[in-house]
């Protein structure tokens, strides 16, 4: 499948980005990488910040592309799952990865407390400080009208 079909299946809909949205988009993507990495948080809390950084990021590369998901079902799913769409295939495994921290993030978030271990919260972190730098990246070669580091 690609972006359109998923615009057609309504999982997605047409919203042009602005630079002033993409450059508030990744505020919240720094400070949520910024506390993914306080040590004195807990696992659970560390791997929540980076999960929200991921998500984020996944979440720019759609609106820089033209397109948002409709909150409601599955939400953070398609968030997630149009990364690969959007940057390639290369993304692919890094898409399943946020797809899979997704659902430990649900248990830490809503069943129960110590779910995620200290290396799991390490991992996904380095995964959302790789994966901004990977978009911001993408964003300075395919749309740099969109670039929050450029004037105009």
């Amino acid at each position: 499948m690609n972006l359109e079909q998923w615009r057609k299946n309504s999982w997605l809909r047409d919203e042009a980005a602005t630079k002033n949205e993409i450059k508030d988009l990744l505020a919240v993507v720094d400070r949520e990488i910024a506390d993914a990495s306080v040590k004195q948080l807990s696992n659970d809390g560390r791997f929540m910040h980076a999960y929200d950084a991921a998500l984020n990021l996944c979440a720019i590369a759609l609106r820089i592309s033209g397109y948002s998901v409709p909150k409601g079902g599955s939400h953070h799913k398609r968030t997630i799952g149009a990364l690969p769409l959007v940057l390639g295939n290369d993304y692919q495994e890094i898409s399943d990865q946020i797809e899979i921290a997704s659902r430990l993030r649900g248990q830490a978030m809503y069943d129960r407390a110590e779910v995620v271990q200290e290396k799991d919260a390490d991992e996904l972190g380095e995964t959302a400080r790789k994966l901004r730098e990977s978009v911001l990246a993408w964003i300075a070669h395919v749309h740099p009208e969109l670039d929050p580091f450029t004037e105009g």
